[in-house]
């Protein structure tokens, strides 16, 4: 069998029946005002569309696709080792920083809330999502914003260049995690059931979303985010930002 062969991974899904439209050719949402549910589960059912057209995909590309299959999830466990060691060696320095003292007050609970989420994620059947998804040859758009991709009588996007091999759940989280910063009033849990049976997902990937949603992220980012700033001493406004993390991470789905 002839293998066809592709500039790039956006003339695919053109020739998939996806339109590649202009971003000022997209109606402006706002992210504080608009977002209703019903919204995005309408976002559920463009990302569903993308996801069966990009399915499978075994062509040759001259602009490879990354794959970022499990990457979100290890660099999770990676940033709560870190964040332990800041939190052990500002105890050993007893540091007077004003961030520092943030981190010593909220940390350990942080950590605590980020390990029981990677737990979760783990008991989920997190290998066997991979599994299906690397078996299935999955693909993500990666950007799953009201900006770059809707559904009208067609699929239509604006930019193919955050797609990636992974978990098709992964685009979920990347929309729900937007969402859930900006501290909307939604039901995730509510939201994440409607998504997997749009997918025709199972309970495993329900609970693998909820544990994924529930990593207190926007903290512990911050938190290393800081640590290189420090190096270059450009450390003042963090503390303000620290507290605003904790407010957008929110409370746990576990």
């Amino acid at each position: 069998m002839a293998i066809s062969i592709y500039n790039e991974f956006s003339d695919y899904m053109v020739f998939r029946g996806i339109k590649n439209v202009e971003p000022n050719e997209f109606k402006y949402i706002d992210m504080d005002f608009d977002i209703t549910e019903e919204l995005v589960i309408e976002q559920f059912c463009a990302m569903q569309s993308f996801h069966e057209k990009s399915l499978g995909f075994n062509g040759y590309l001259r602009n490879k696709l990354n794959n970022n299959t499990g990457k979100v999830i290890e660099e999770y466990k990676i940033s709560i080792k870190k964040l332990a060691g800041d939190i052990k060696n500002i105890k050993k320095d007893e540091s007077t920083d004003s961030f520092e003292k943030l981190i010593i007050e909220y940390g350990e609970e942080v950590i605590k809330r980020a390990e029981g989420c990677i737990s979760a994620v783990y008991e989920s059947d997190y290998i066997g999502i991979i599994t299906r998804s690397m078996r299935r040859c999955e693909i993500c758009l990666g950007n799953t914003g009201f900006q770059n991709l809707r559904k009208n009588h067609f699929v239509e996007v604006v930019s193919f260049e955050d797609c990636n091999y992974n978990m098709v759940e992964i685009d979920c989280f990347i929309l729900l995690s937007k969402l859930k910063r900006k501290g909307l009033n939604l039901d995730f849990r509510k939201l994440i059931n409607e998504f997997c049976y749009i997918e025709g997902l199972d309970d495993s990937s329900s609970k693998f979303l909820i544990a994924l949603i529930s990593y207190p992220n926007e903290f512990i980012k911050h938190c290393n985010r800081y640590r290189e700033a420090k190096k270059h001493g450009r450390e003042d406004k963090f503390p303000k930002k620290l507290i605003k993390a904790l407010i957008q991470d929110g409370d746990s789905l576990l």
